[in-house]
């Protein structure tokens, strides 16, 4: 029998990226047998999720009120870990936004937290200057999550205050590093697959197979992102964007990703410290 994993996907608006994310877990995630929680604050805004989706579902809230920008990341996580099963022992959170294919770095960082009995949460590093933990995807185990209700009550700097909050619990963090990095420096104008001049961040992510696009940022909107989709995937997983270069792809990803480690950051000259959050 199958390992029960949870999976806690938060959405606001971005619902069909809900949906095709859905499909994307049904079809390629089969390591684990999943338990998928979905909860939205959006329906008060008329973002209403398909009943094509709902049919995915195993665990779907709706929240009738919506905090807010700020707040309403933090009110899905706290409404939706409520919902976790007791036999999972282990919780993925994700943007609904968030693509990956297969599950493989799930079951790798599941394997490593099973032999790092201290280390409770997996996921990149998103700062360079200080500690701060990304919230897009993450292994997380449930147990610490069940015994820490308010681990997601934040309201600014999420990340770093995940970071501070397991400092302050004396337990410890593993990067995912196949999704790192995760910005390029600020004195970078424009730099190839950074589609957000504001955040210069990378939506690209070839070692673990993941996409993480806001397609406003896309010029080609969602067909762009299904293409990027099957390029880090090397599959055809969406036929009507099928790419036939899809080994070329991959490579510049990799160049232009790989490229910026020589790019000049502050951590080569200072430590990283945690950031003092006032909330």
């Amino acid at each position: 029998m199958k390992r029960k994993v949870a999976i806690l996907i938060r959405v606001y608006d971005r619902v069909e990226d809900l949906k095709y994310n859905l499909q994307i877990i049904k079809r390629t995630w089969t390591e684990f047998d999943y338990h998928i929680i979905v909860v939205s604050n959006g329906y008060p805004d008329g973002h209403r999720i398909s009943a094509e989706s709902v049919s995915l579902i195993d665990n779907f809230l709706v929240l009738e009120h919506n905090t807010g920008h700020k707040k309403g990341n933090s009110q899905l996580l706290l409404e939706g870990q409520k919902c976790i099963p007791v036999n999972c022992d282990y919780t993925v959170i994700l943007e609904a936004d968030t693509w990956m294919y297969t599950d493989r770095t799930v079951k790798e960082y599941i394997e490593f937290m099973e032999e790092a009995s201290k280390v409770v949460w997996a996921s990149a590093d998103w700062y360079d200057k200080d500690y701060a933990l990304a919230l897009d995807f993450a292994v997380i185990k449930s147990d610490f999550i069940r015994q820490n209700p308010k681990l997601f009550d934040f309201e600014i700097y999420p990340e770093c205050y995940i970071a501070n909050y397991l400092r302050d619990a004396d337990v410890r963090f593993k990067w995912i590093t196949e999704n790192m990095p995760v910005h390029v420096p600020s004195y970078v104008s424009k730099y190839p697959y950074v589609d957000d001049s504001v955040q210069r961040r990378f939506y690209v992510f070839p070692k673990s197979k993941m996409v993480t696009h806001h397609i406003e940022f896309l010029n080609g909107g969602m067909p762009q992102k299904k293409r990027y989709f099957n390029i880090v995937a090397n599959s055809d997983f969406f036929k009507e964007e099928a790419i036939s270069n899809k080994g070329w792809e991959r490579f510049k990803m990799y160049f232009w990703i790989r490229l910026t480690y020589l790019f000049i950051k502050r951590s080569w000259f200072k430590k990283k410290y945690y950031r003092d959050i006032t909330q």
